[in-house]
């Protein structure tokens, strides 16, 4: 793995921390690196795993305050994060999605590799119970937001170009979540779900509803606002967003009846609100 000349002096002070926080420590080489997915703007970022009982009492005090230990080279492109091995691996048995991914695309720099393939191990381990929940919240999620898309045809491009967005976010996590598999965070989210069985086949009607988002800035003369190129494409993929979660077996009640999978996303946000006190 190749390590960048500028990078070799902060990779070696990586490995020295890592030599100290126990024999079963690893240092692991993560995000756009890792995944492949790099450029000439991409940061170095490196995961420790390791026991925090062997960290000195400053930095188990930082530690414990964010359940993490951040240490930057001081120019924000080369840092690495402590996690202690238990702590990750009780984070990852929530079933985390972004973390799965990262632990998932991870290359070992240093260290003892039995962890990290533990560590993949439990990403891998993706109940279909967990997925299907998963799987119909976002899918709720989805479909909702498809109805506000036509704000942007009434003169309101900003909610536009924001359901947009949100239709998206939601129709990409559910191409990697009807393979069972966990997805990215934002900035590699189309990219690992194009690599899909659905995400190639919704993929050209994301690029045309986003090419065409000039119908939101200026709407053509009498054209009624369901033919606006983004609400077109995006509303188009419905049909094919449903054959495909059957052909990869997904019969469930709420591919049936949309609205239980709506309601229960309506209900979870409610669930989540916090609460209010008369004074």
């Amino acid at each position: 793995m190749k390590i960048k000349p500028e990078d070799i002096e902060f990779v070696d002070k990586a490995k020295s921390f890592t030599s100290r926080v126990g024999t079963d420590a690893v240092l692991l080489l993560v995000g756009s690196r890792a995944a492949g997915f790099d450029d000439s703007w991409s940061d170095l970022d490196m995961w420790v795993v390791g026991d925090k009982a062997q960290l000195s009492s400053d930095e188990l005090g930082q530690y414990e305050r964010g359940k993490a230990l951040f240490v930057d080279r001081g120019d924000y492109e080369a840092h690495w994060t402590f996690f202690d091995k238990d702590d990750l691996l009780s984070i990852l048995r929530d079933y985390p999605d972004e973390k799965m991914w990262i632990v998932l695309t991870s290359k070992v720099l240093f260290g003892n590799r039995d962890t990290a393939s533990a560590l993949q191990d439990e990403c891998r381990r993706y109940p279909r119970t967990i997925v299907e929940q998963k799987l119909k919240w976002h899918f709720g999620r989805y479909w909702s937001s498809l109805g506000p898309l036509n704000a942007g045809a009434r003169g309101r491009p900003e909610t536009g170009f924001l359901m947009v967005g949100m239709v998206m976010e939601h129709l990409c996590k559910l191409c990697c979540l009807a393979e069972g598999k966990p997805f990215p965070y934002a900035k590699w989210l189309v990219t690992v779900a194009q690599d899909t069985t659905l995400g190639r086949r919704v993929h050209p009607f994301m690029s045309r509803a986003i090419f065409g988002i000039d119908d939101f800035l200026h709407p053509p003369q009498g054209k009624h606002y369901k033919e606006l190129v983004p609400l077109k494409e995006l509303r188009d993929t419905k049909e094919v967003v449903l054959a495909t979660l059957k052909e990869l077996g997904w019969f469930c009640s709420w591919l049936v009846n949309i609205d239980e999978a709506v309601a229960d996303t309506m209900n979870e946000q409610r669930n989540k609100l916090p609460e209010v006190h008369a004074f």
